[in-house]
């Protein structure tokens, strides 16, 4: 009888180990899943960029290949004016609402601007020392499920940055506005 019982107390006491220890655990697992993305133009995308901006200095942004670009040279007014060929030398001028950035996401998102051009600047509103769009610590916090903003740019061709200077990318980043601190590749504010 001492034996059984024996038996029966060890039993029990591994069935209770066993679940004291969780039985779910696992070191690795792979798993194969569909994936679907589709990869829209700008004017398309979750991020919608478009040429649709505020008044007349919407002219100087077009859909090119199914790309946002931003033109501030030759352009054709038409009959009885001579055509501007760009910007002036040692001067600075803004562009109010050139483009418009459409949030069609389902989360609201912070969006700036990073550009290798000297003497650019994208702003909101219509100032662009206090509204700069430049870095993430000049974001625009929370743009909204479904809302949008029109992004105006300033150029600065005064002092050491020549006309010639002033090709070059811009990119524009939106990311979660849950996100807590700045990207990894930007230092803290």
């Amino acid at each position: 009888m001492q034996r059984r019982k024996f038996l029966i107390g060890m039993g029990s006491l591994a069935a209770g180990s066993a679940a004291a220890m969780g039985t779910g655990a696992f070191t690795s697992a792979e798993a194969d899943r569909d994936l679907t993305v589709s990869v829209a133009e700008d004017s398309n995308g979750y991020l919608k960029l478009s040429a649709n901006g505020k008044g007349d200095n919407s002219l100087f942004s077009s859909i090119e290949e199914n790309t946002l670009s931003l033109n501030f040279g030759e352009r054709d007014l038409g009959a009885g004016e001579p055509d501007p060929q760009g910007v002036n030398p040692d001067s600075v001028m803004q562009f109010d609402g050139v483009f418009r950035i459409s949030n069609l996401g389902t989360q609201s998102v912070d969006v700036w601007f990073e550009t290798d051009m000297d003497g650019v600047t994208f702003y909101r509103f219509s100032d662009p020392d206090e509204n700069s769009l430049n870095g993430w610590e000049n974001r625009k916090e929370g743009l909204g499920e479904g809302a949008h903003m029109t992004p105006g740019i300033e150029i600065d061709t005064t002092g050491d940055t020549s006309v010639e200077d002033l090709e070059g990318e811009v990119t524009i980043y939106a990311r979660d506005a849950d996100q807590d601190g700045p990207p990894e590749s930007e230092p803290a504010e």
